[in-house]
């Protein structure tokens, strides 16, 4: 395994997880914790130190209500929206998405 990703999502809880995504980071990466790892193990934090790894928090919530006021538009997230790209053109998507003063960045699926 090597450090080949500049961007590991962890999202299977486990510390195990964790371990893996500090394999597979390069340096100056980052790390998205996208799940809560209950299970209480040290960690040797000298790979993030010395890589310059960036461990990034990703708050879960209530997705159903959330869904629901999304769906009825009682939530505004145009201003958080900064361009849509139709599928074909998803690289430019993701190269868009690098860019410093980008907050998101949306694929569009056309059903035709």
């Amino acid at each position: 395994m090597t450090k080949t990703y500049d961007v590991v999502v962890e999202a299977t809880g486990s510390p195990e997880g964790f371990g893996m995504a500090l394999k597979l980071v390069k340096p100056r990466g980052r790390i998205v914790l996208k799940s809560t790892v209950a299970e209480k193990r040290e960690i040797d934090l000298a790979p993030i130190v010395v890589d310059e790894i960036h461990v990034i928090g990703s708050r879960c919530g209530l997705f159903g209500p959330a869904l629901k006021m999304l769906s009825k538009r009682l939530i505004d997230v145009s201003p958080l929206i900064t361009e849509i790209f139709p599928f074909g053109t998803a690289r430019e998507a993701f190269e868009k998405a690098k860019e410093k003063e980008i907050l998101k960045v949306l694929l569009h699926f056309d059903s035709d």
